[in-house]
């Protein structure tokens, strides 16, 4: 075909799919040299308002994408997206890009022939591969996998200038008429819900769930539009600024410029420092907000509604869905929640949405898990290459890592096909995956490379366990030696508590025993319930950040465990670390909560205490002696009794001798409403407790 006739059925094809409402998937294979002159010419015959392009050669007028952009994308737009997969293929802003493409829009996908791509290196997933391995001469398996799943997709394909496959147009949507500044009965809906948050009873919050393109975050803007014409104050939240613009902009079309200060954007972590009052709080894009700051939000607002893409490229939602929800349940049983089906920037069947969400396995499973515990399990064993023949499993290995991390992104299946240092384990039965972990190789480092590190020198990619020993624990010699590090394991959400992540990791050990691993590690944000769980599995800790996540407040907890190494290793680390933890707990860990501050440090051993000190410290008891003058003996006292104590005892002991948290923070911790009080109360405990 003709170049002329062919960028002429292409413009055709694209005045159909505006008509349709729908985006135009389009694959063009060949050489680079020649389609990026052909997309120049098809670029020079259709008319747009806002190009986006990844990759290299981007046109002058044309936004070029960073990978830096993810979040920043949601909720933006463009009439044509070019894809120059010649310079790399980012399969994480592929995703996240997609939804940018308007009804009428063109999504461009510029390759060589399939056949010749999934030879080639992808330099655009250097971040994904660990030392010592090359992106620019790597061959992952990411695009072959990618492209077995695109070839099931409804898409046009052309063949340098022949059309190989057509489109399979889906059929017009049915007509709906709706007022404005609505774009559909659901979002009228949406907004109406919204409102009712604020004229109707305290305490019980809204979640507006959705796929991307449904209009939730302009219900938002709608909403806010019409509280602020009553003079009520709106404050809005989201995991960044340009997450919240559909919002913002939907307001400002829709109120005076007097009015504009009525919604004020807030980042999250500025508003749990703050102390700030609003009618309403609207979350954006709550899902991709960790858990905790949304139940901190929860507890600090009365009137509040969250918006949650459910599932999407940020492979967040679920988590949200199925962690926060319960605890809205518990905290807000009157909450409610509203389902947004009906997409409003193109119509029900979109090819570009399916073929996104089919070929990133974003579909949720139609079915949970189901376990008998009368039946046989078996344990799954797979690497990068495993996944190209198994792709059932690998949505199902997927969604379930998405569940246990709320960071979870489509960069992490690409990690998982194109990173052979990474290997999944299963527990499984009936073709169900029930458990997962993922498992990082690491360590076997040169022993120059290992000093290098040691001395502050040298970091390398991909090796965080090996690392954190050389240069936190001052132990190079154990970055030389195999490592394995358990980077996230998940139980399905039904299923939990049933010991099958005890049964996974015990089948993590053999496997390592049998690979002749030194040691297992993990790294994660520690609470109190993540460390019992680990320490029952027979990991210490080793280290602990010195600075906590700004938006969980967890620190980031460094756990090991011998497996053909010596165990004493493991303990001189874990008697290292505890000790150097209590000298540096009121300096280094202000956030540490006292139970994780008890169940990590260990005070030196004192020496006992004379009769005449407990003579002393009974006086106190008695309220014969001020408290100022006991301090130093009452903390002798408790390093040596602490671990026999209640737990509300010693946790206030443990904040007030061990943290030295202020005196308004140890009333808060206790909910006494004065220092003499508070005194009062631990004199007392103190003759209860054997003194």
């Amino acid at each position: 075909m003709p170049l002329t006739a062919l960028l002429a059925q292409l413009q055709q094809w694209q005045q159909q799919a505006a008509q349709l409402h729908i985006r135009l998937p389009v694959i063009w294979q060949g050489t680079a040299d020649a389609l990026l002159s052909h997309t120049t010419a098809l670029l020079s015959t259709i008319s747009y308002d806002k190009l986006y392009w990844l990759g290299a050669e981007a046109p002058a007028d044309a936004v070029n994408l960073t990978g830096k952009q993810n979040y920043q994308l949601l909720g933006s737009e463009c009439d044509i997206l070019v894809i120059n997969a010649f310079s790399g293929f980012n399969a994480d802003l592929v995703a996240a890009s997609a939804g940018c493409v308007k009804a009428g829009g063109i999504w461009l996908l510029l390759c060589p022939p399939f056949a010749k791509w999934q030879q080639e290196a992808n330099p655009a997933h250097k971040s994904l591969l660990p030392y010592p391995l090359d992106a620019a001469s790597h061959q992952g398996h990411f695009v072959a996998f990618w492209q077995t799943q695109l070839a099931q997709q409804n898409s046009v394909i052309i063949d340098d200038e022949q059309i190989s496959r057509q489109l399979n147009w889906p059929a017009a949507a049915p007509l709906t008429f709706v007022a404005a500044p609505y774009i559909s009965t659901e979002q009228q809906t949406a907004v109406e819900s919204i409102l009712h948050v604020v004229s109707g009873h305290r305490r019980r919050p809204l979640v507006l769930a959705a796929d991307r393109g449904r209009g939730k975050s302009a219900a938002l803007g709608i909403a806010a539009a019409q509280l602020a014409t009553t003079g009520k104050q709106i404050i809005l939240t989201a995991p960044s600024p340009q997450a919240a613009q559909t919002a913002l902009q939907h307001f400002r079309q829709l109120t005076e410029a007097a009015l504009h200060n009525r919604l004020q954007f807030v980042p999250f972590d500025q508003l749990l420092r703050a102390d700030s009052n609003a009618d309403l709080l609207l979350v954006d894009e709550a899902a991709a907000i960790p858990t905790p700051v949304l139940q901190q939000l929860l507890q600090r607002f009365s009137r509040i509604v969250f918006a949650s893409t459910e599932h999407g490229y940020e492979g967040t939602g679920r988590g949200f869905q199925l962690r926060f929800q319960q605890h809205l349940s518990t905290q807000c049983p009157g909450w409610k929640k509203l389902q947004l089906q009906q997409p409003v920037r193109y119509q029900t069947g979109d090819p570009l949405e399916q073929l996104i969400f089919a070929a990133f396995l974003l579909q949720q499973p139609a079915d949970e898990a189901l376990y008998d515990a009368n039946a046989a399990v078996h344990f799954g064993h797979y690497h990068s290459a495993d996944w190209l023949s198994s792709a059932a499993k690998l949505q199902q290995v997927f969604h379930l890592l998405s569940q246990a991390h709320y960071q979870t992104q489509v960069k992490d299946l690409a990690a998982l096909l194109d990173n052979p240092q990474l290997q999944v384990m299963t527990l499984e039965q009936h073709e169900q995956v029930l458990a997962c972990a993922l498992i990082s190789s690491e360590g076997q480092l040169p022993a120059a490379l290992a000093t290098a590190i040691y001395h502050g020198e040298r970091r390398v990619q991909g090796h965080l366990l090996a690392q954190s020993l050389a240069f936190h624990s001052a132990r190079p010699e154990l970055a030389a030696l195999p490592l394995w590090r358990v980077m996230r394991i998940s139980v399905q959400p039904g299923l939990q508590r049933r010991q099958l992540g005890n049964q996974l990791l015990s089948h993590i050990k053999q496997a390592a025993q049998q690979a002749d691993i030194s040691y297992l590690g993990s790294s994660f944000g520690v609470t109190a319930g993540l460390l019992q769980f680990w320490q029952q599995a027979g990991y210490v800790t080793v280290r602990l950040g010195s600075s906590s996540d700004k938006a969980s407040a967890e620190y980031s907890i460094l756990m090991l465990q011998a497996v053909t190494a010596s165990a004493e290793i493991c303990h001189q680390l874990q008697q290292q670390f505890s000790t150097a933890l209590y000298s540096n707990l009121a300096l280094l860990y202000p956030q540490l909560s006292a139970e994780l501050a008890l169940a990590l440090a260990a005070p030196p051993q004192p020496a006992a205490l004379s009769t005449t000190e407990l003579e002393q410290l009974k006086l106190f008891s008695e309220g014969k002696r001020p408290f100022e003058l006991i301090s130093h003996l009452l903390l002798s006292w408790f390093n040596l009794h602490y671990r026999r104590l209640p737990a509300e005892f010693k946790q206030t002991l443990c904040a007030l001798l061990w943290q030295r948290r202020s005196w308004p923070e140890i009333l808060q911790q206790t909910g006494l409403h004065s220092k003499k009080s508070c005194l009062d109360w631990i004199a007392a405990q103190l003759a209860v407790n054997g003194l």
